[in-house]
């Protein structure tokens, strides 16, 4: 009886593992969108401060005065 235990209890810690190691990448993945997704908007912020200072100092130099 103690055997058929054991073989069950076996069997439960595959199952686990393998439920368990999914969800952990899953995880990982998501967190890794939501770090891209911030290094591609703190990179638009740097574009567009960028931009409008080139637009700024384009006006200066061609606005007749």
């Amino acid at each position: 009886m103690s055997a058929m235990v054991e073989a069950w209890m076996w069997e439960l810690t595959k199952l686990r593992e393998k439920v368990v190691a999914p969800n952990n990448k899953a995880k990982e993945e998501k967190a890794m969108k939501r770090e891209s997704q911030k290094e591609m908007v703190a990179v638009q912020r740097e574009v567009s401060t960028m931009s409008e200072e080139t637009v700024s100092l384009l006006m200066d130099r061609f606005v007749p005065c």
